[in-house]
C-alpha cells in the first residue's frame, strides 16, 4: 500500500504502518482523553488522560495486529503466501497474495480473525474482575479494551464482503453451490446493502445527533465498505472470465523494443517522439535487458543524451516484474494490481516473447463478455 513504512516483522511476516494510521492514532488518543477517561475517572490532570488515551489507542491497534496476524498465519498454514500486514485508518489488512482454493480454507481464514478479537475481549474482561470497583485508570483501560475488541469481533462478523463475516458467508455459499463466483456475487451484494445502511445511518446521525462527527465517520466506513465490495465483485468477474486463459492468449507478441546500445538522443528522436511512446523494452540481442521510460530519460542531463546509451539509463531486467507465456492470466492480474504497473514483459527462458498490458486485458474482457463467455463459465 503506497504511503506505508515498515516497522518490523512477526513470524517472518512484514508489518507496515500506513500514514493514515498515524492520523487515527492522534484522533483516538485525543477523543479518549477528552471523553472516555475523564467521564469514568474524573479528577486527573489532562496529561494523565492523554497518556491513557495514547496507551489505549496503541493497545487497540496491537489487538488489530493480532487479529490480522491470525488471518495471515492460517493462510500461510494452508499454503497461501502472505506478503505483509498493513495497519491503516480502518484497522488493518493482511495482504494474502492468492485467494483460498477451497471453501473450508476461506472459512477458517476469515473466522479466526474475529475469534481472536473476541478472545482478547474476554481476556480483558477476565482481568477486569481483578480490579473492578477500584475506579482506577487501569479499570477504565481494561473496560475500553474489552468493549472495543468485542465490538470489533462482532462488527467483523457482519455478513457483508469484504468484512470477515462476508468471507464466512461466501465460504458457506461456495460450499453449498460449488461455485466460487456465485458465492462472491452473493457476499458482495450483501456487503453493498450493509454499506448503504452505514451510509444512511451516517447521514441521519450527521443531522440529528449531538456529535455530527459520528455520522461523518460512520458514513466514511460505509463508503469504504461499498467501494471494497464493488472492487471484489469486479475482481471476481475478471477471474471467472479469464479462468483457464494464459498470458500468451492476450499478450502482444510484437512489443515495442529498442537496442541497449543506441543513444538516448536516438531513442527520443527516432522512437519516443515520432511514435508518442512513454516507455520501451530494451533488448541485448534477443534477451530482455530492461525497460526505459520517460522518467529514466529525464534523470539524464539533456546535453548528455547523445553520448549516453539506453542501457546506462534503463531499469535493468532484474528490477522488472515479468511473466511467462504459459502462466495463467489470473496470476498476472494480481501482480499488475499489486505492483501498480500497466504492462508486464512476457519472457520465456530469458527471451522476450511479448508484453501483456492493461489495455489488452480490458479489450479481451470486453470481447469475451460480448460473446457471452463470462456467463458460460459462471454456470460451470
Amino acid at each position: 500500500m503506497p504511503g506505508s513504512f515498515r516497522i518490523g516483522s512477526i513470524a517472518g511476516i512484514d508489518i507496515y504502518v500506513h500514514i493514515s494510521w498515524l492520523i487515527i492514532l492522534v484522533f483516538l488518543t485525543i477523543s479518549l482523553a477528552n471523553g472516555w477517561f475523564p467521564t469514568l475517572s474524573p479528577g486527573y490532570p489532562t496529561s494523565t488522560y492523554l497518556l491513557l488515551g495514547f496507551v489505549a489507542a496503541i493497545l487497540l491497534f496491537v489487538s488489530v495486529l493480532l487479529h490480522e496476524l491470525a488471518h495471515s498465519l492460517v493462510a500461510r498454514s494452508r499454503g497461501l503466501p502472505v506478503k505483509n500486514i498493513v495497519l491503516f485508518i480502518f484497522g488493518g489488512v493482511s495482504n494474502i497474495e492468492q485467494e483460498p482454493h477451497s471453501p473450508g480454507t476461506e472459512f477458517f481464514m476469515a473466522f479466526v480473525g474475529p475469534l481472536v478479537s473476541l478472545i482478547i475481549g474476554a481476556v480483558c474482561f477476565g482481568l477486569l474482575t481483578l480490579v473492578r470497583g477500584t475506579h482506577s485508570p487501569t479499570e477504565d483501560l481494561l473496560t475500553y479494551l474489552a468493549s472495543a475488541n468485542i465490538l470489533l469481533g462482532i462488527f467483523n462478523l457482519l455478513p457483508g464482503f469484504p468484512l470477515d463475516g462476508g468471507r464466512v458467508l461466501r465460504s458457506i455459499v461456495w460450499k453449498i453451490t460449488g461455485n466460487a463466483y456465485r458465492a462472491t456475487q452473493v457476499a458482495t451484494i450483501v456487503g453493498q446493502v450493509i454499506a448503504y445502511l452505514f451510509i444512511f445511518a451516517g447521514i441521519w446521525l450527521f443531522f440529528f445527533s449531538r456529535d455530527p462527527f459520528d455520522g461523518i465517520w460512520l458514513g466514511f466506513i460505509g463508503w469504504f465498505l461499498l467501494s471494497s465490495a464493488q472492487s471484489a465483485r469486479a475482481q471476481a468477474t475478471l477471474e471467472t472470465t479469464f479462468k483457464g486463459v494464459t498470458v500468451a492468449q492476450v499478450m502482444n507478441a510484437q512489443p515495442m523494443t529498442v537496442p541497449a546500445n543506441i543513444s538516448l538522443q536516438k531513442l527520443v528522436d527516432e522512437h519516443f517522439l515520432p511514435q508518442g511512446l512513454r516507455s520501451a523494452l530494451v533488448l541485448q540481442g534477443d534477451q530482455l535487458a530492461g525497460l526505459i521510460t520517460l522518467s529514466d530519460i529525464r534523470h539524464v542531463a539533456r546535453e548528455e543524451w547523445p553520448q549516453t546509451p539506453v542501457g546506462f539509463a534503463m531499469i535493468p531486467v532484474d528490477r522488472i516484474h515479468t511473466v511467462t507465456s504459459q502462466q495463467k492470466l489470473t496470476d498476472a492480474l494480481p501482480l499488475m494490481t499489486g505492483k501498480d504497473v500497466n504492462q508486464l514483459p512476457v519472457v520465456d527462458n530469458g527471451k522476450l516473447v511479448g508484453v501483456v498490458t492493461r489495455d489488452a486485458i480490458i479489450r479481451s474482457l470486453q470481447v469475451r463478455q460480448g460473446l457471452g463467455l463470462e456467463e458460460q463459465k459462471q454456470r460451470v
